[in-house]
This record gives C-alpha cells, structure tokens and sequence, in this order.
C-alpha cells in the first residue's frame, strides 16, 4: 500500500497523551473570558439566554470520537482510539508484508498480517463514549459550567481508558515483537549454520567427483591394458588361477598375521603404559613405605621408653605374694579353711596374717595378733595361672626390648613355687606355669615384631644349683662332663656365661617346650617329712634374645632369667639327716645370701656380695642396673606353717623396699 509509513505505537501512545493536555485539569469557579451571560433588566431571576450560533451540520461520532457538547470556552478532544486503532492496523498489514518478503529464504516462522490482525482482535475494545452510549441525553445549559467540567471529565476518564487499553496492546505486540526477532535471529544462524555445511559437503563432493573422475580413468586405463593382456591371460589362465589362490591364502596369512601384529603392539603398549604406572605407583608406595616405616620406627622407639619408663615407675624390682589353695590333706586338719589369712576386698595389694595369742597361764586369751604386708599385688588361693601371668605380661615385653628379666619364685618348701613356675606335670593349657607362658609370649611377640623390621634369635639353656655346684639340666646324667663354672664375657663387661653349659637355639615355643620337659625329668627332688616330691635344688631357665634391625642398624640383647628356687626348711620340722641335711644347709645358706644381696642393694652399699653364693652371681646381671626383677612369695595356707610363713613375708618385704635402676619413685 502506498502512503506514509503508520507512526509506531509509542509515538502514536505520545500524541494521545499530549492531546490529552489540553483538556482542562479541573472544574474552576473562576469567570471564563467569552462567556460573559446578559440577563435582561427586566427579570433577574429567569435563566440567562444563551446566544445560539448557526449548526454547521450533524457531527459524525466515528470521526469525532462521539457527540460532545457545544462548550465554547474548550476545545474538544481529539478522536484517538478509532484513528490510532486504524492506524496500527494499517500499519502492522506493511510491516507484516515487508518481513514477509525480507524473510522469504529463511526456513522458520514469520510475521502476518494473520497474526497482527489476531492480536489486536485479541486486545480489549475501548468503551463508547458516554453520549453515544447515551443517545438521547439531556443536553445541559450553557450557564452550567460545572456540569460541563464534569461531562468533560468524564470524556476525559474514557479517553484516558482507552489510551491505557492502546497501551497494553502496544505492549504485548512490542513483547511478540521482540520474540518473533528473536526466533528470526535464531532461523538465521540456523540458515547459516545450513549454508556452512552446504559449502562443506559441496566441497566433499567435488573432491568425491575428482576421485571418480580419477577412478574412472585409472579404470579406462586398465580396461585398455586387460585387452592387451587378454591373449595371455587365456593362454595362462590355469597358472594364474593357481598363482591367485596362493595369493588369497598370502593375503589371508598376511591380514592375520598384521592382525596379530596389530593386538601385539597393543597389548605391548598397555604393558608398557600399565609398567609406567607401577612405576610411578611403586615409586609413590616405596616413599610412602620408607615414610610409615620411620613414623612406625619412631612410635616403637617411644613405645620402649615409654614402657621402660612406666616400668621403672612401677619398680624395677617387685614382689608379689600368692597363696596356693589348702589340700585334700589340710582341709580335713584345718575345719576353719584359712581364717589367719585374710585379703582386703577393696585391695589387691595387701594381706593381712592374724594369730590368736593366749597366756602362759591358759586361762586368758589376749587379743589376735595382726601382721599387715602390702605388696605390688597379693593373688589368693582362687587366683589362676592365666590371672597371674597377666600381671607379669609387660616385664617379659621388656626381655623383648633388650632389658635383662629375672623372675623367681621363693617361700617355703610346699607353698607352690615349681607350680607357679613351670605348672602341673599335665600339658594343659590353662594350668600351664609361668616360664611357657612367658616363652610363647616372647615368641609370638617377635613375630609381630618382624614387620617392623626386626630379627631375634633365642638360645636357651637350662641349669641347676644343687649343694652349690652347676648342672646342666639339658644334659642326661651319664654323659655330664667336669663340674661348671661361671665366667664373665671378658675383661671389659660385667656379662657372665658359663662355659661347657649347652646352649640350644630355639626357633618357636614347642622347641622350648621339649627342654622344659627333659630338664624337668632331669632335676634333682627327694622326699622329706615336709614334702613328698621336694626341689632340692635352684633351677634357673634361661633365654638369650639376640634383637637385629638391619634398616636401622640396631641391636639388642637380653636374657630372660625364670628361676624356681628351692624351698626354705627348719631343720627342727624336716628332720633331714645325711643327703638331705647337706641339701638343705645347702639350701638356706644361698636364700641367706640372697637377702644379703637384697640389703645391699636396698641400702645402697659399694660392695654387693654377688659371689659369696653361685645363685647371686649367676643372677648378678638381673639384680643390678636396668634389669627388671620380678619375685614370687609363695605362702602355704596351712596355720602350722604359719611361722615360716611370715618370715617368707618379711623377707619379700625388704625386697619390696629396694630400688634399682633410674626410677625415683616407686609406684
């Protein structure tokens, strides 16, 4: 359509909007110039007349935007609504049109007038304005100025209205505006991203098209050479037949063996690349290894100290006490169980020996006298071997740690000591004594050890003190030798062997086991009027522990010393005579010397008589330094033996009082 281009919404929105201006803002009292009434002088009271003007014809309400009344003094709004509704659509059939032919190589949607026509019919119909609506309204007097304000007002209200209305509909054809431009941008990056691939496969295909031109003449060439070759080809056809089978199975041998080649070189490349990896992952893993096994050197250095420290703190010499349980024998004689030993529920480290004292009269009994002992712990007749054990546990981990360990048990003949010690003639594992227990702990804690880097080797040895001479438990009796003696290691140590004695290397707990069986059938007991089955002799086990850490070059060495001593007698009770007189003076005279040793070593004197017995002097590495001691007093329960009893207690308490070592305090 030809013509001026429509104004877009907006500017059309703005004329409104400034035609809108010129309407009066509001009814006012003050005179308007022009319309000044005449009344006549006559009648004051009658209505003014009003000058009426010539009609310049009916007025048309679809171009004036209806009927309005003949006020001189305003003018009268412009007829937006219909004008500017035609005018969009006029204007929205040209710019449908115009995109419609700028759009016409574009696949995608484009904007109609259709679709133009369909939003504005779906955009809300201005109202009519009052006076059409109205028809046959009363038309006001030309004095009644306010109600022609009011008219105008309202005139001016519908207008606004359908200005607002235009306004919304300009706003949803601006938003379907902005949304068609956007899907038109995205056709055409579509279109060009079409046209690119076009120029890609036109490429393509005019290099497919040389190909086959080429194709073709390399063909046309052959075709000219297989007719030449056609006269020898049928005078050679058989041979040929042959030769191309030969080739086929060539071929095929060939593919497979390229074929092969092939999945070789892969799998070598994977082998390779998978080598690298655990290359670079065994390199990871070694730092990684060589980092936990210093942290895991460091935490057992501190663990020793620390164990050692705790050890020392608790006494590098301790005594426990253990009563053993009344026989079948002594339960009959003794109808009250074991009424002078009593034992403090709230405390496991003390025992209490009580006797009942009469007068030498007989006719008054004073009251019981009371002997109180603490101890590092005290185990009742109900105590088991395994309870026991579990006490004394940490002291064989630090024969482990390269600490010299002494274990011994002491107390009179009968109360117990070789079944603590070495336990029932019986293999049971719950009745078994301190010595196996000790072993197998030793050996299965080595075993641990060898993660982190340690070797041990034992050597075992097994002996006896009888009338202060040496015998080798381990050896049987016809095939002992000259009598044994202690030597020290050299001349710049204070380590004592024994020179003749057999040492075994032992490997595990069952190797250790066996000597502990041949040495037990091999030492010297005898019957007394004390005990049917008495140990005549000191026995003394020892374990030599050899430590190796080769990473960090470390060493250690210890000797684990378990000693079932023989059991202290009164002459006056045993009645010994000959053999038995000479074991037992025997006997007493080295437990005398022992507590010689302990009062020295209790009071801190510069001579400790050592040699004045072979048990001291064999036992002279455990009792001095850093060692660990450990002692066992063993009291029977029976109230006859309730004498020697308490001096085996006196006797453990001045042991208990001694410190050795570093340790300052003692618990």
């Amino acid at each position: 359509m030809d013509g001026p281009p429509p104004l877009p919404l907006r500017e059309q929105k703005m004329n409104s909007e400034e035609k809108s201006f010129l309407l009066p803002k509001g009814p006012s009292r003050l005179p308007v110039s022009g319309l000044r009434l005449k009344r006549p002088a006559s009648d004051e009271n009658e209505p003014p007349k009003v000058d009426r003007k010539r009609a310049r014809g009916p007025l048309d309400p679809t171009k004036r935007g209806g009927p309005v009344t003949a006020a001189p003094s305003f003018p009268k709004p412009p007829p937006a609504a219909p004008g500017l509704r035609s005018h969009r659509q006029a204007g929205g059939r040209r710019r449908s049109s115009t995109r419609t032919r700028g759009t016409a190589g574009v696949a995608g949607p484009s904007i109609t007038a259709g679709s133009r026509r369909t939003v504005a019919a779906a955009a809300p119909k201005p109202a009519a304005a009052p006076a059409a609506a109205g028809g046959g309204e009363k038309k006001r007097a030309p004095w009644d100025l306010k109600g022609q304000v009011s008219d105008l007002r309202a005139k001016v209200g519908t207008y606004k209205e359908k200005a607002q209305g235009l306004a919304g509909e300009n706003e949803a054809l601006r938003q379907r505006l902005n949304q068609l431009e956007g899907e038109l941008k995205q056709a055409t990056a579509r279109n060009q991203q079409l046209e690119g691939q076009n120029s890609v496969l036109a490429l393509e295909l005019q290099t497919c098209q040389a190909q086959a031109t080429e194709s073709l003449q390399r063909v046309e060439q052959l075709v000219e050479q297989e007719q030449q070759l056609q006269e020898t080809i049928k005078s050679q056809s058989q041979t040929i037949r042959e030769l191309e089978s030969a080739g086929r199975k060539a071929r095929e041998a060939k593919e497979d063996l390229a074929a092969q080649l092939e999945a070789r070189e892969a799998e070598l490349r994977l082998a390779q690349e998978s080598l690298a990896r655990q290359a670079q992952e065994n390199e990871a893993l070694a730092a990684r290894k060589t980092q936990l096994e210093q942290k895991l050197h460091e935490s057992e250095m501190e663990r020793r100290s620390l164990h050692n420290a705790v050890q020392e703190l608790k006494g590098n010499i301790r005594v426990f006490c253990r009563v053993r349980p009344l026989l079948g024998s002594e339960k009959e004689a003794q109808k009250q169980g074991v009424s002078h030993l009593r034992f403090p529920p709230d405390d496991s480290k003390s025992l209490v020996l009580s006797k009942a004292e009469e007068s030498h009269v007989g006719r008054e009994r004073k009251e019981d006298i009371v002997y109180e002992f603490n101890f590092d712990q005290v185990f009742p007749p109900s105590s088991s071997q395994e309870e026991v054990f579990e006490e004394i546990s940490l002291l064989v981990q630090s024969a482990l740690d390269g600490y010299h360990v002494c274990i011994f048990a002491y107390g009179q003949t009968g109360s117990g000591k070789t079944y603590t010690m070495e336990g029932p003639d019986c293999q049971d594992p719950s009745t078994a004594g301190m010595i196996p227990r000790a072993v197998q702990q030793i050996f299965r804690k080595a075993r641990e050890m060898e993660a982190k880097g340690w070797k041990y080797h034992f050597t075992a040895n097994f002996l006896e003190i009888y009338n202060e001479s040496l015998r080798d438990l381990l050896v049987l009796r016809p095939e002992r030798g000259s009598e044994l003696e202690i030597r020290r290691v050299s001349q710049c140590t204070e380590e004592l062997h024994v020179p003749n004695l057999c040492y075994v290397p032992v490997a595990s707990e069952q190797e250790v086991l066996k000597l502990l069986q041949r040495a037990k059938a091999n030492r010297s007991v005898a019957k007394t009027n004390l005990n049917e089955r008495s140990s005549r002799s000191h026995s003394l086990f020892q374990l030599r522990i050899e430590g190796h850490n080769a990473n960090r070059e470390l060493h250690t060495s210890s000797v684990l010393s378990l000693v079932d001593l023989a059991g202290s007698e009164r002459l006056d009770k045993s009645l010994s005579t000959g053999d038995r007189l000479k074991e037992t003076q025997a006997i007493n005279s080295s437990l005398s010397n022992l507590g010689l040793v302990i009062t020295a070593l209790s009071n801190k004197e510069a001579h400790v008589p050592y040699r004045n017995s072979k048990l001291t002097y064999l036992l002279q590495n455990s009792l001095g330094g850093n060692s660990k001691m450990l002692m066992f007093v063993n009291i029977s329960p029976s109230e006859e033996n309730f004498a020697e009893s308490l001096n085996s207690l006196r006797f453990a308490r001045k042991v208990n009082e001694c410190v050795i070592g570093t340790a300052s305090n003692r618990k």
